[in-house]
């Protein structure tokens, strides 16, 4: 009778043990769900191309977008007088001028004057000073802007930093800050052929010098009246019409007809500012800058083909696929709609794919990540969601899978 207890005993422990585990294998949690992402390809943007100007080098960009184009070619050139950009950006840093102030007064030295006097004899560009005359700030700027002053270009360097070599050291380390590391500057003006950059690192500064409203200002205007030199006319005779809003020209044999511009256009629905460098255009008389302008011009006017409007995934793109365990399935992830915007011609399409399983089951149509898109004009996001659901795992699953 003992051995009879003993055995039932026994059983009954086995049951509830046995029991016990398929309730435990019954309630665990379940496995995590694993992702495969399939490859979506990144596209590259068709599109038009620029017609570049005859010249040895050219770039472009607009304002607000990140796209930028250039020549394939970019070697290392005189700019010209476009060294004045830079001269003008590091007075304005060191002495900002503020809505329509003119800013302290420079006096023009005998040293000043002589200087003047060697340009008028060389036929270098400049403009008329008298030793003793005083010229604001803003009155300078503008006969270095405007008429391309070579002998203010020199006058606001000694002005600013006292000498001229101290000044190029400024404008070489700035640039170097830039990143323009293509761009070597040996002197204010750009009479040196030994001051060298690229159409590219150009761009840069450009883009820098206009978001100064005191430049910006200057190099809009179409003449400017100074002191002693009377009413000085712009270089670039193009500003203030057809939405052409500066910024400077260059021009003389070792550099040829060079022109850094920026014109209101029509760009990606929105009216934008393209900015443009022309370097090395044919150098004729009698207007030496002639061909830059028109190159220039005719960049600005190709802008708002540059861009199309591009389809990167249409809506129900598989992105990838969450494995359920329980039933051995591959559910596919999708776009839950279009992602599609204006992108600039030739551009990287990028995707970046965010995918979270969830923690157990899903139903079809639950969002489990998202996609967006970089390259385009503006960001797009789209929701992923599941394109079926995963079930529930039956009891014998849940009981038996390791």
């Amino acid at each position: 009778m003992r051995t009879a207890w003993l055995v039932l005993i026994a059983a009954f422990v086995a049951v509830a043990g046995v029991a016990a585990l398929i309730g435990r294998q019954a309630t665990r949690p379940l496995p995590a769900l694993s992702l495969t992402a399939d490859l979506v390809s990144v596209q590259k943007a068709s599109g038009a191309s620029f017609s570049w100007p005859q010249a040895r080098e050219a770039a472009v960009t607009v304002s607000g977008l990140s796209a930028k184009w250039s020549t394939s070619q970019q070697p290392v050139v005189p700019i010209a007088s476009v060294t004045k950009i830079m001269t003008a950006y590091i007075v304005l840093h060191d002495h900002p001028l503020a809505g329509d102030a003119q800013g302290p007064s420079i006096t023009v030295t005998q040293a000043d004057f002589q200087d003047y006097q060697s340009d008028v004899a060389n036929g270098n560009s400049n403009a008329a000073v008298a030793a003793g005359e005083k010229l604001t700030e803003r009155e300078a700027l503008e006969a270095l802007l405007l008429p391309s002053a070579d002998n203010v270009a020199r006058m606001l360097a000694n002005w600013d930093a006292g000498s001229r070599t101290a000044f190029v050291a400024k404008m070489n380390a700035l640039a170097k800050s830039l990143g323009m590391a293509h761009t070597t500057y040996t002197d204010p003006s750009g009479l040196d052929a030994a001051t060298v950059s690229t159409a590219r690192d150009q761009l840069i500064l450009v883009d820098k010098a206009m978001a100064v409203p005191a430049f910006a200002d200057i190099v809009s205007m179409p003449s400017a009246v100074i002191p002693v030199a009377g009413t000085v006319r712009n270089y670039a005779q193009v500003v203030g019409t057809n939405g052409i809003i500066g910024v400077k020209t260059g021009s003389d044999s070792a550099a040829q007809a060079c022109w850094a511009f920026a014109a209101r256009r029509l760009v990606a629905g929105q009216e934008r500012i393209v900015y443009g460098v022309v370097l090395g255009a044919p150098l004729y008389p009698p207007s030496p800058v002639a061909n830059a302008l028109t190159g220039g011009v005719s960049l600005a006017d190709q802008a708002h083909k540059m861009f199309q409007q591009l389809t990167v995934l249409p809506a129900g793109t598989v992105v990838g696929r969450i494995k359920v365990p329980w039933s051995k399935a591959e559910i596919p992830v999708v776009t839950a709609r279009p992602l599609a915007g204006l992108a600039p011609s030739g551009a990287t399409i990028g995707l970046q794919v965010r995918i979270q399983p969830p923690s157990s089951s899903f139903l079809a149509g639950q969002q489990v990540g998202s996609v967006s898109v970089g390259g385009l004009v503006t960001t797009s996001t789209a929701g992923l969601v599941a394109q079926g659901a995963s079930g529930s795992p039956s009891l014998t699953w849940r009981i038996f899978h390791p």
